[in-house]
């Protein structure tokens, strides 16, 4: 390894430790520094790779400096909470030593979990002044102790966000992590499968590898974990129409449409396989009960719905009804 190699590896392993302290405001910074060299991002996403295993392999103390790191998710429970060791190189460890005086971090309370149910929608509005709202079927958690982060475990949400370089505020979602840049966005989470539209200001999404910068109307989706992203741009004012009682969509897949609408009227729709690959474009409203709200919109997506257990079927519009 040369000399220059080393330099960015402990640079590297500097900024992580660095973003673990509770009152870091180097984000903007740091971007900028991933952003100089790819070599950056590398040796960062590296560093990170290390501590993700940190439960399973724990490397050689000793010489190194043991701290207490809150994860870059959510701080966890107390009985989650783990001691991470750092076998640090010695330029590195000189620093460390200087920088940290403290051995345990104040114990947290558990996040708070926010969970809708299919066809109902919550909103909150953080201490900062940023809101949160929720649409059916989603889970996110958050932490009252790491004020500018929140994990969207599942479903779909708007984030309105109230801007502050010092603090970006960021979204946890299928492994990658959305860093505001004063903005409104909405993200869909299922699965691996993710998608993120902007209405106001800017949004980076950094997957590991080269961030991207989605602006006003810009929309990034990926299909599942390692997959090849797609981005376009679409209406910033139909970004987050959910909460308007309205779906807006361009060339979408009616198995999209069909997860879109249990989320959002309140009963399960999945899409047979002779029409989940048909496109849409176009608005749907669906204000009103299910049943009232696909027979009205079956005409305008060329299908029926039929009663299905609990849910409904999209079938073709010439499929028998039984």
């Amino acid at each position: 390894m040369t000399a220059a190699v080393r330099d960015i590896a402990d640079d590297a392993a500097i900024w992580v430790i660095r973003t673990r302290e509770p009152d870091f405001a180097g984000w903007v910074e740091l971007l900028s520094w991933l952003e100089a060299d790819p070599q950056h991002l590398a040796a960062y996403e590296a560093v990170l790779a290390e501590d993700e295993w940190l439960d399973e392999v724990v490397a050689d103390s000793r010489g190194g400096v043991m701290v207490e790191t809150p994860a870059l998710e959510l701080a966890p429970s107390p009985a989650k909470r783990r001691l991470a060791y750092f076998a640090i190189p010695g330029a590195v460890a000189a620093v460390l030593v200087g920088a940290v005086t403290w051995t345990a971090l104040p114990t947290h309370p558990a996040a708070t979990e926010f969970v809708t149910e299919p066809g109902e929608h919550r909103s909150f509005a953080l201490a900062d002044g940023s809101r949160v709202e929720i649409n059916g079927a989603s889970r996110l958690t958050y932490d009252a102790q790491q004020p500018r982060m929140i994990s969207l475990e599942s479903g779909e949400a708007v984030f309105r966000v109230r801007h502050d370089a010092a603090h970006p505020f960021v979204v946890k979602a299928g492994g990658v992590r959305l860093i505001d840049a004063g903005t409104e966005f909405n993200v869909v989470h299922e699965g691996g499968r993710l998608e993120v539209a902007v209405a106001e200001g800017a949004v980076i999404y950094d997957a590991g590898q080269a961030p991207v910068r989605l602006d006003p109307g810009e929309w990034l989706r990926r299909a599942g974990p390692g997959a090849r992203i797609e981005t376009g741009t679409t209406n910033p004012g139909s970004v987050g129409s959910w909460r308007k009682g309205l779906l807006q969509y361009d060339d979408a897949a009616l198995s999209a449409v069909a997860r879109d609408l249990s989320r959002t009227v309140g009963s399960s729709v999945h899409a047979g396989r002779s029409v989940e690959d048909l496109r849409y474009t176009g608005t749907l409203a669906v204000d009103g009960p299910a049943d009232d709200v696909l027979s009205r919109i079956g005409p305008l997506l060329g299908v029926t719905f039929r009663k299905d257990g609990d849910g409904w079927e999209m079938m073709p519009r010439d499929a028998a009804i039984r």
